[in-house]
């Protein structure tokens, strides 16, 4: 017989309620012959009200820990404990779950009101071994424990956790989500002393976070190459080295040519903050170091991933992430964490549960209409409104920053983390870190049931957001690889969008313009090489680029051209620049769009490429460079900004109009930038004598800028011009 109105969920929301979500709307012949039983015994109810889908039914005295029932001649259901969790019943002050060290004993504790018996199984290996087993006792707010009085440092532990419902593991060994050093997907974690990894290493530097230039790396990307220089090719400890370099062979009467890499690429570089892509343990298997992967699918929170480790069965991942963040604070860089707090890896069946669903299931994850929620596109969204997952939130946080130093974090799709506990995180870090960076991606992965912070909700809440607004209009639409913009059109696709964008967005979405993460290139979507390549040749096929071709040679040198321009516009502007690993170099992932699952010839940075583009490399170097100098690049309020910039379109030739000219003025000098996209020379009249150069082309005349002998200069095709003009104090006589 084919079900009607098939019956999705049905959720205990309080002691009493219980919402079942049908497929369709609600019936009267639907509900007429539903039965609720527990222990195979009727358990009374009364229809509370119907709205649309769902039905709301009261029932008295509802037991968590019990499984309950709901049937009709069609289907059943098991009710699964959901909202009636959020109770202040349920909310565990502490802040000791997991498992809390000293030299004499251990204390464990699980959050999981729902189980109705958990074991403790201590072993002396990673893998195999026989348990010494401990039974945990219940406490208040749902939080089980067990003390072990004696000192297990290095020694490893699971759980066994029973109950009524069908996702509890039994005799499967799990790990709790606050685990702090997992060991793999042996089900097990490590005890650790966390007073015995050294001390950290304080941040050499005091740059605003209005004066961030972000430069986004990913672990095995960075070090994997041959051509690295490193001994630790994909690991953490690739970056504690200096002075590595990729050499050229030496040739018969020529001096080898070399470049920086790793470390010592990013100081020479100039960036001041690394942005790392995610290292939380992931769904990923440890044990094989030739697997890829970008670590957005997580697993444990708490701990690092070992595939970046020089051993994955034991705490060197934590020891060695302290040493890399130790490393990049020593020489004056800002650690960034990529965190990924909207789904998780987990499951809800068989193999794929092994500890959020095996503690609590459902909890902690989001419900629409009946349904499990997809927002992100993964699979499931974690319930960051719900207070114990909130606090999950929170304190794992709180834990990469005090205990790795950690000076902010990166959340991938923070459209799903709604806007409250975004504040909260914004106030409890701050409180450990008062210039802690926060920031993130300002859109989801698919529909949610909660109002997701977009754009604009960062304002005046001290986090920053994503602005693909200006990624789209200087380069063009991510989504349809050949769609120009700005720099491709000549100027004529998304003028007003650029400079929006050379605003730091305050009239957009941001309230000052460091709310602005500005950038034309991350480690989604095409690289900005790659787009150029697809726009310009009209094509959604790549092929490399043969040097040998006159029309590859003139197509090569009009993308280097673009190239460049997009980063002058990109550092130029107020705002927050991010700049994606290589893409000072043109990296190229060979047209591959979304390469979280390619092998290393698609994802390795290739150092060598470096040496074939070291003018754009130093093209970047002295931007970034130019916008250190001249604080007015990164003006921190929206009025400073209003008050500083005036745009002069009244120096280009009536042709020229899509060309972009504004000053910047400050207290001791003035400062013109002149953005020309035409494939052409422009002339322009800066109206005024006394400018000189201080960036035009591929030059840069940081300390001595050149004189203009005349207001009227020509700027070269697809290029900027940055000029500068130091304003004159009065004479003493003058103010008299």
């Amino acid at each position: 017989m084919d079900i009607q109105n098939k019956m999705i969920h049905a959720l205990i929301d309080s002691v009493d309620t219980v919402s079942v979500y049908f497929e369709k709307n609600i019936e009267t012949e639907d509900i007429s012959g539903i039965y609720l039983y527990s222990s195979k015994k009727e358990i009374p109810y009364t229809v509370k009200y119907v709205c649309g889908t769902r039905l709301i039914l009261k029932i008295a005295d509802l037991n968590v820990k019990k499984a309950y029932f709901l049937s009709n001649s069609e289907q059943e259901l098991q009710l699964i404990p959901h909202g009636v969790l959020d109770s202040a019943k349920y909310r565990y002050p502490g802040d000791d779950l997991g498992a809390v060290y000293t030299t004499r004993a251990t204390t464990f504790k699980v959050f999981a009101p729902t189980a109705e018996r958990i074991t403790l199984n201590i072993y002396s290996a990673p893998e195999g071994g026989k348990a010494v087993s401990y039974s945990m006792t219940e406490g208040d707010y749902g939080v089980w424990s067990v003390t072990v009085k004696e000192n297990l440092k290095g020694k490893f532990y699971a759980y066994n956790v029973f109950g009524e419902y069908p996702e509890f593991q039994g005799k499967k060994d799990v790990v709790d989500p606050y685990a702090k050093c997992v060991i793999g997907k042996t089900g097990r974690a490590m005890v650790i002393n966390e007073k015995s990894y050294g001390k950290k290493e304080p941040l050499r530097s005091n740059v605003p976070l209005s004066s961030s230039v972000v430069y986004e790396i990913h672990m095995r990307d960075i070090s994997i190459s041959e051509d690295a220089g490193t001994t630790f090719g994909g690991k953490y400890l690739a970056l504690t080295q200096d002075k590595t370099a990729y050499q050229e062979k030496a040739v018969k009467g020529k001096k080898a040519a070399k470049v920086s890499t790793l470390l010592s690429h990013i100081k020479e570089l100039g960036v001041n903050t690394v942005q790392i892509m995610p290292i939380q343990d992931f769904d990923n298997d440890e044990s094989n170091e030739n697997e890829y992967g970008w670590g957005y699918m997580p697993r444990y929170f708490n701990s690092p991933d070992g595939i970046y480790s020089s051993n994955w069965k034991d705490d060197s991942k934590i020891r060695e992430v302290r040493k890399m963040v130790a490393s990049l604070h020593k020489n004056g860089l800002r650690a960034i964490l990529d965190v990924v707090y909207n789904h998780t890896a987990e499951g809800f069946y068989g193999e794929g549960i092994y500890s959020f669903n095996a503690f609590v299931p459902y909890f902690y994850y989001r419900f629409g209409n009946g349904y499990i929620s997809n927002g992100s596109g993964c699979g499931n969204e974690l319930r960051s409104e719900a207070p114990m997952v909130r606090k999950f939130i929170i304190e794992t946080l709180r834990f990469w920053t005090e205990f790795y130093d950690f000076d902010g974090f990166r959340f991938d799709l923070m459209g799903l983390i709604d806007l409250e506990t975004m504040r909260e995180i914004v106030k409890e870090l701050s409180a450990v870190k008062p210039d802690i960076f926060i920031y993130g991606e300002p859109w989801t992965g698919g529909l949610t049931p909660i109002a997701p912070t977009y754009k604009g909700a960062q304002r005046c809440n001290s986090f920053s957001a994503f602005n693909d607004d200006f990624r789209d209009a200087i380069k063009g639409a991510v989504f349809d690889v050949r769609e120009y913009g700005f720099v491709q059109s000549s100027g004529s696709i998304h003028r007003e969008r650029v400079i929006q964008g050379i605003l730091g967005s305050i009239n957009t979405f941001a309230a000052v313009p460091c709310e602005t993460m500005n950038y034309v290139e991350v480690h989604d979507n095409n690289t900005l090489f790659d787009k150029l390549y697809y726009s310009l040749r009209n094509t959604v096929e790549f092929a490399e680029l043969d040097k040998k071709r006159p029309d590859d040679i003139q197509l090569l040198e009009t993308i280097k051209a673009q190239h460049k321009l997009a980063a002058f516009i990109l550092l130029t502007s107020q705002g927050v620049p991010v700049l994606h690993l290589g893409q000072d170099f043109m990296r190229t992932k060979h047209g591959v769009e979304n390469s979280y699952n390619s092998p290393d010839s698609i994802n390795a940075v290739v150092w060598k490429r470096k040496m074939e583009f070291i003018d754009v490399f130093t093209y970047y170097k002295n931007l970034i460079d130019l916008r250190k100098q001249n604080s007015v690049f990164s003006l921190p309020l929206d009025v400073d900004v209003r008050k500083a910039i005036e745009f002069r379109n009244d120096v280009f030739l009536a042709d020229n109009q899509n060309a972009i000219g504004y000053t910047l003025d400050s207290e001791d000098k003035t400062i013109f930038v002149v953005i020309n996209p035409y494939q052409y020379d422009i002339n322009v009249n800066l109206k005024e004598d006394g400018w000189n150069m201080l960036l035009f082309g591929d030059d840069y005349f940081p300390e001595n800028p050149l004189p203009l002998h005349s207001a009227n200069i020509t700027v070269p095709r697809l290029s900027g011009a940055v000029f500068i003009k130091n304003k004159v104090e009065p004479s003493s006589v003058d103010k008299k």
